[in-house]
């Protein structure tokens, strides 16, 4: 392997690492690039091992793509693994994380927040384009078109910030991509040879005074395609820019207006990290503002997420009829400004007559959420202010409204047993479906039992080192944010027999001026549970800015002033869908579990360093395992003692070759013995050991088959052995490690390998 190959491949990731690194600019966090250098490491030694090993560079960038993408989806999808393998499970695992990584890229404007999503995608991504760049600059030796996935990598900084990229963002990869070329081309000079057979001095200086004029100018080239890189965007007209997704570079600031959507998955595993000051809208209203506006609610829960779909054909055909006028006030909102995306609109519920110019709209027969077919500016709504008397609620009886559906009663099989235990615990001595509601919400705003976070920690796992389901893991934990506390009600509720589901949308904003303005930071998620006679009536378990209704506190001592406040500082609130694994069904649920200490090291980072430590253990002791698996085979493949010997010799001679000694062409093999005896240092018993490896063979050769004996073979064997490590003790330790990592053996067997391949494939080759 020479120095040259060894340069062109650091150099190459060194420039992936370059281009990409300004990636970092566009999120929060740089927490991926650990990963990202470990994908573009791999990716690098990959392929030195393999262009060493194989002359295809087809499979050389096969091998390096598949082991490469293998560790990215083993570090963030083991989970839905089998045996080591990826499942079914694992493209929908993905799926999920990229719809996960869309809707962040869509909704927030630079620096957005790092998902887990966004996070498995670029440093696939990354992976990619190391291998195209090692591929094209160390594999096909044409580095000048490994500018483009660098140009690509570069591209996705350029294009989507709020602002100039920094010049060292493009000087660096440039640079490094220059001396690619300067390596390679120099390579290729010095590979043209000038040098006469009849003159050895002039030549040689021409030719390095010739490679000394084509580095020059090269580095004159390379530094005025920088300088005019750098300087002609100043000049030039600027296009307007078009950005990845219609997300993260749009302005969201004095000099433009960014937009915002919700789509129709909540994943309760998506954390509510982003700090997004984009406002969504700005309103007045003829009421007091203290009333969330609702965006969507859905009944439909699935494997860890609340989806919209999955109600066709079910629910009345007109809309759910408004709680009565005794139990209401109505009131006007007036929006001036608004960014929400069609087909959603943001508004207090219920809504009883909406005013929306320039399009039309529909009002949701089950839910009476408003959906228009563009996104408007402006809009007037009126809507409904309830507040039921508590007395009226509990005398409300059992739900038998022809508006319920069979969602708004479903409980996840995998936590039913545990949603009844702990619902019956939270609501004993209530005998009725309103006072259970008001003790479900109690319950959950103590701050002595739960605590609200957006930091969810490790995900806890069961015994077999499986994700748990979101609501157990909620149970065990007692830590959540606002998806997590409504889930737990909407559930509790269930299985006490309430109709229950979940709504998304925003706290009221916050007062600037005459008008309240709603930002993105202000999603939230809170429960609706039915109640005959007064419809869909909101609760508020989480700790929030926006306190729960006058309604559910009948019985139960106002909240402290001082307690924790909602902050829900993201709009990944209704988020990309995702599944989680069921926990067996024989694991009691609610229990702690208990999580080896191996399962729990063998997550994350260290399992890519895990992996990452096999790939080199297994690329370092390839070779000489294959070198010991050869000859073994040779043995075993022995018909006679005399096959056996002259396969020991090939070996013994091999070896020798590997640490520098050959026999003279055409020598005889006592010829070879005495040259072996003297440059291998041999002397006293080891030199007569090796005259007795010659006899053997000689014996073996021209004597008759029955003469040479099993006790003859072992001692030639005995001998070798001996002899070798004689050898290797007179040689030099990079001589010896070189012999050792690299056995001629080896390189002989896959050479071998490959030619009868070649052979299989072409059966009718003429000779």
């Amino acid at each position: 392997m020479t120095r040259r190959r060894w340069r062109i491949t650091v150099l190459a990731a060194l420039a992936t690492l370059a281009a990409v690194y300004p990636i970092t600019s566009l999120f929060v966090s740089g927490a991926w690039l650990q990963d990202a250098m470990l994908a573009i490491a791999l990716t690098a030694a990959v392929g030195l091992l393999l262009r060493g090993l194989t002359p295809s560079r087809l499979l050389t960038v096969l091998v390096q793509l598949v082991l490469v993408l293998y560790v990215v989806l083993a570090r963030f999808t083991r989970e839905t693994f089998w045996w080591g393998l990826p499942t079914p499970e694992t493209v929908q695992r993905l799926n999920s994380l990229g719809l996960e990584a869309l809707d962040t890229v869509q909704r927030n404007s630079a620096p957005a927040p790092l998902t887990e999503g966004v996070t498995v995608y670029l440093v696939g991504a990354v992976a990619l384009i190391a291998v195209l760049v090692d591929a094209m600059a160390a594999t096909w030796r044409a580095p000048a078109a490994a500018g483009l996935p660098l140009l690509t990598a570069y591209l996705i900084t350029a294009a989507n910030g709020d602002s100039t990229s920094a010049v060292r963002y493009f000087v660096v990869p440039v640079v490094l991509w220059l001396v690619m070329l300067h390596t390679t081309a120099r390579a290729n000079f010095v590979r043209w040879s000038t040098t006469s057979a009849t003159d050895v001095s002039g030549p040689t200086s021409d030719d390095a005074s010739a490679l000394r004029a084509l580095t020059g100018g090269a580095a004159r080239l390379g530094a005025l395609a920088l300088l005019a890189a750098l300087v002609l965007p100043s000049v030039i007209y600027h296009f307007p820019p078009r950005y990845l997704t219609d997300g993260l570079g749009r302005s969201t600031g004095s000099g433009g207006v960014g937009t915002v959507g919700f789509n129709d998955t909540i994943d309760l595993r998506n954390k509510l990290v982003s700090s997004d000051q984009t406002p969504i809208l700005r309103y007045t209203t003829t009421g007091t503002a203290n009333l969330p506006l609702r965006v969507l609610a859905t009944s439909y829960y699935s494997n860890g997420e609340w989806r919209v779909a999955g109600r066709a054909g079910q629910g009345p055909d007109r809309p759910v009829p408004l709680p009565p006028q005794s139990d209401r006030r109505e009131y006007i909102m007036t929006v001036s400004s608004n960014v929400l995306k069609a087909p959603r609109l943001a508004a207090p519920y219920p809504v009883v007559t909406p005013t929306i110019e320039g399009t039309p709209f529909t009002i949701d027969p089950v839910t009476r959420d408003i959906r228009v077919e563009r996104t408007v500016d402006t809009y007037q709504v009126t809507y409904a202010d309830v507040n039921p008397a508590p007395s009226k609620l509990r005398e409300a009886g059992a739900p038998s409204s022809p508006d319920i559906l069979e969602d708004d009663l479903a409980v996840p099989e995998v936590a039913a047993d545990l949603l009844r235990d702990w619902s019956d615990e939270v609501t004993r001595g209530a005998d009725n479906d309103y006072d259970k509601a008001v003790a479900i919400q109690a319950h959950l705003r103590d701050a002595t039992r739960y605590t609200y976070s957006l930091d969810l920690g490790t995900p806890p796992r069961d015994e077999d080192g499986r994700r748990l389901d979101p609501i157990t893991a909620f149970h065990q934990t007692r830590l959540g944010y606002c998806t997590q506390f409504a889930t737990a009600m909407i559930m509790m509720a269930r299985a006490q027999g309430i109709p229950a589901r979940m709504a998304i949308g925003f706290i009221p904003g916050t007062r600037e001026g005459s008008s309240n303005v709603v930002k993105a930071s202000d999603a939230h998620a809170w429960p609706e549970l039915y109640f005959q006679g007064s419809g869909w009536l909101r609760f508020e378990p989480t700790p929030s800015r926006n306190g729960p209704p006058g309604y559910s506190l009948a019985g139960v001592d106002p909240p402290n002033p001082g307690e924790t406040t909602d902050s829900t500082q993201s709009t990944n609130t209704a988020g990309p869908t995702t599944q989680r694994r069921p926990i067996d069904e024989g694991q009691e649920l609610g229990s702690a579990t208990r999580t080896s200490w191996w399962q729990e090291w063998l997550t994350g980072t260290n399992l890519v360093i895990l992996i990452s430590v096999a790939v080199v253990a297994l690329a370092t002791f390839l070779m000489p395992l294959t070198a010991w698996l050869a000859r073994s085979l040779r043995r075993r493949r022995a018909a006679t003692r005399q096959d056996l010997v002259e396969i020991e010799w090939a070996s013994l001679t091999s070896h020798f070759g590997d640490l520098g000694l050959t026999a003279p062409p055409g020598a005889t093999l006592r010829t070879a013995r005495e040259r072996y005896i003297a440059d291998g240092h041999l002397a006293g018993e080891h030199a007569t050991a090796m005259r007795r490896v010659t006899s053997t063979l000689e014996r073996a050769r021209y004597d008759r088959p029955e003469r040479t004996t099993s006790a003859q073979t072992e001692e030639l064997q005995r001998d070798i052995r001996s002899i070798r490590r004689q050898v290797s003790q007179t040689r030099a330790w990079t001589t010896r490690l070189k012999s050792f990592l690299w056995p001629t053996e080896a390189v002989s067997f896959w050479r071998g390998l490959r030619g009868r391949a070649r052979g299989k494939r072409q059966p009718g080759a003429r000779s």
